[in-house]
Formats: C-alpha cells, sequence, structure tokens
C-alpha cells in the first residue's frame, strides 16, 4: 500500500511539475507579434464597440445630476479594468493552450464539460440572437421601405419583415459557413470598417457639428481624431484582407 501511494504521489507531482513547465514555456513563447498583428487592432475596437453604443444612453440614464458628472470618470475607471482583464484573461489562455488555441476559445476545450460548456454557450447564441439582431433589422426594414405605418394591413407587414428576417439570416448563416475557418478575420474585419468609426470618426463630427460654442482647439483636436480613425480604418481592414491566409484555422 505505501509503495502504491509513493507511486500516486510521485506520478502526481510530476504531472503538476510537467503542467507548470508547459504553462511557462508557452508563456515565455508568446511572440510579441505575429504576421496577423493587424486583426488585433480590428477586433479590439469590435470588442469594445457595444460599450461605445451605450455610452450616451447610460449616462442620460443616471437620475441625479450631480452622478452624471461623476459618469465620465467612473467610465473610465470601469474600461481601464475591463481592458486589464482581458489582457491577463487572454495572456493566461494563450500559455495555457500555446499553439493549438482557437479563435472560439470553447473550441479549445476538450472532455465532456468541454462539451457541455460548447452546447450551453451554442444554445445561449441561439436564443440571443434574434435580440442581438433587432435594432439592425429595425434600420434595415425603415431603410427599404418595410414600414408598418405605410403598409395596408398589418399582416402584409408582418409577412415581408418575416420574409425579410429570413433572407438576411439565411444570408449570415452562408457566410458563416464559408469562413468557418476565419472566424478572426471575419471579426478583425468588421471592426476595422465599423467598430473604428463608431469610435473615432462619428463622436468627433457629432461633436463639431453640435456643439457650435466649441473652442478651436478643440474642433481642430476632433478633426485630428477623425483623420487618424479613417487611417487606421484603412490600414487595418488593408492590412487584414491581404493576412487573410494567415489568420485560417485549422477545421
Amino acid at each position: 500500500a505505501d509503495i502504491i501511494t509513493d507511486n500516486y504521489n510521485t506520478t502526481a507531482a510530476a504531472a503538476a511539475t510537467t503542467t507548470t513547465t508547459t504553462f511557462i514555456d508557452n508563456l515565455q513563447k508568446l511572440p510579441a507579434a505575429t504576421d496577423a498583428w493587424f486583426m488585433f487592432i480590428g477586433t479590439s475596437f469590435f470588442m469594445m464597440e457595444g460599450s461605445i453604443t451605450l455610452l450616451v444612453p447610460l449616462q442620460e440614464a443616471v437620475y441625479r445630476k450631480e452622478d452624471r458628472e461623476k459618469f465620465p470618470m467612473l467610465n473610465q475607471i470601469v474600461t481601464s479594468w475591463i481592458v486589464v482583464f482581458y489582457i491577463a484573461f487572454s495572456v493566461v489562455c494563450c500559455a495555457a493552450f500555446g499553439d493549438q488555441i482557437q479563435t472560439a476559445l470553447t473550441a479549445s476545450l476538450t472532455g465532456v464539460v468541454a462539451t457541455i460548456t460548447q452546447l450551453a454557450y451554442s444554445i445561449a447564441v441561439i436564443l440571443t440572437f434574434p435580440l442581438q439582431a433587432f435594432p439592425a433589422m429595425e434600420v434595415a426594414c425603415q431603410v427599404i421601405g418595410i414600414n408598418q405605418h405605410t403598409a395596408q394591413d398589418n399582416n402584409s407587414f408582418v409577412f415581408r419583415r418575416n420574409l425579410f428576417a429570413t433572407i438576411v439570416t439565411c444570408g449570415l448563416g452562408v457566410i458563416a459557413v464559408v469562413s468557418i475557418d476565419y472566424l478572426g478575420n471575419v471579426v478583425s474585419i468588421l471592426g476595422s470598417l465599423f467598430g473604428i468609426p463608431l469610435a473615432l470618426v462619428f463622436p468627433p463630427i457629432m461633436h463639431n457639428r453640435l456643439v457650435k460654442d466649441s473652442s478651436t482647439q478643440r474642433r481642430i483636436t476632433n478633426y485630428l481624431v477623425m483623420v487618424v480613425g479613417f487611417f487606421a480604418m484603412g490600414l487595418t481592414s488593408y492590412g487584414t484582407i491581404t493576412s487573410w491566409d494567415k489568420g485560417a484555422e485549422d477545421s
């Protein structure tokens, strides 16, 4: 019994040492930059896209004026900690999985627990997709003239809207199948084309248009930020497209 216990302890200690060594080795082998590092910029803006669009509604939702004035500093603190968490989380995952890490982290997991996690995540995506698509679908319907107020009857409006939603959903499904091995590229190009303008281009334009009495220095700064946004959008989009094959993953 003592021999079996000693062997078990020795095996467990060796496995723990190997795991620790592998983790440290992977951490030390992390490259400072890769050939597809342009994808990181677009992905970063895509990652923060949701918080950018919610800034104004959240600030306006604060009840007391004195608390509303504290919102910018609070937002900076919260956003900074979110960025710190993202960096730490990504470094730990890259060190744990090494070269085998996938863009969708759940695809890097193995075992029964991993399968359950992947299934739960898939169900969550399916059930939340209608909520995510609703705002964009409403805007698209307004643009192409599918409007409840202009429809002859409610049944006609519902049929046309459902038909349009079905076509869009099927189109997104086709895109997903075609680009299944290029998820990182798709996220990056979306962040480059839409996330960067949303963060660096539109806010300066709206500020200069709405705040007529702003100082000359502030208006010039807004124009400079806008130029940087256009430059970053073009550069990261070009970099992502030209390095498209480098972001491919093994099926």
